[in-house]
């Protein structure tokens, strides 16, 4: 009995392509220890940094919000590998901050003191959030704010990864690696826009992370791998042929490899195959036998 196998392998060529936030956010409720004092009605979408700290921070909470638009992506994958001829592998998040000494004090005395610590990142369904013009010198009241995350967080939302900050230094990126959450992937592949939340995830963490108004080499970045679509469709045996049929990156050529066990991982490549200009490749194995057999593709 012939088989194809469940085994696809996606080691072929990746395409990476990553952007910066188009509107991001520190939210703040302050304290009656910080220079501003309660600060959670006012906007700080221009201040440069964004920043992750407890409800029980001395200079009070902290959280963070970054939108990303995914819009050059699209154009960018269908060059690489043809019009639906490609599938997201990989997103990560790379953040740099020019404070990123343990237990220094931030410039602006209304951050808390550098610590180290564990943060969460959710993905949020709303998108329609103002970045507004406020700055931790002059707040403004034309954007996100603390008290407007209730209305932020009332559609679907999702816990992506909890994650943890060890202070590298100042000017050093740290990348973290995302789920490849459903949603995420969706907005990626109709070149729309995802929005993402940072909160404290234990009572320590004070984290600062510069944000795109900063700029100077620091933006926080998104980063969204894509490699070729890699897909054994169908296959059947006739008259002593087995055909094959798959779906690939246009253009890309595949070896077609066999093995009759899969417990072995004794894979064995019985010839090469093209994919045309819509991805489709057809092969015809003449050594097939009425017998158990698993196919794969491979780069």
């Amino acid at each position: 009995m012939l088989c194809l196998a469940g085994v696809i392998t996606r080691l072929q060529a990746q395409t990476t392509y990553s952007t910066t936030t188009v509107a991001d956010a520190f939210l703040a409720t302050g304290s009656a220890s910080n220079p501003d004092g309660y600060v959670s009605g006012e906007n700080f979408g221009a201040a440069g940094t964004m920043a992750v700290a407890p409800a029980n921070a001395i200079k009070g909470e902290f959280q963070s919000v970054a939108r990303f638009d995914f819009s050059g992506a699209v154009p960018v994958f269908n060059t690489a590998y043809g019009t639906n001829g490609w599938t997201v592998t990989g997103v990560s998040l790379t953040l740099t901050s020019n404070y990123g000494v343990s237990n220094v004090q931030p410039n602006n005395a209304i951050f808390n003191i550098i610590s180290g610590g564990n943060f969460v990142i959710a993905w949020l369904s709303d998108n329609d959030w103002a970045e507004g013009t406020g700055t931790p010198n002059l707040p403004t009241t034309d954007g996100v704010t603390f008290d407007s995350l209730p209305e932020l967080l009332s559609g679907p939302t999702n816990i992506l990864c909890t994650n943890t900050y060890t202070p590298p230094g100042n000017n050093i990126p740290i990348t973290y690696q995302l789920p490849l959450d459903t949603n995420i992937v969706a907005e990626i592949e109709s070149g729309g826009q995802a929005t993402f939340l940072f909160y404290a995830a234990d009572t320590n963490i004070s984290y600062l992370f510069n944000s795109k108004e900063y700029g100077r080499g620091n933006d926080p970045l998104i980063n969204v791998t894509a490699s070729p679509f890699l897909e054994i469709v169908s296959g059947n045996f006739t008259n002593g042929v087995f055909h094959l049929t798959a779906q690939g990156g246009a253009g890309f050529q595949y070896q077609v490899q066999a093995s009759t066990n899969l417990a072995t991982a004794n894979w064995e490549t019985i010839g090469t195959v093209t994919a045309d200009s819509n991805g489709v490749m057809e092969f015809d194995d003449l050594t097939a036998t009425n017998h158990e057999r698993f196919y794969r593709l491979a780069p």
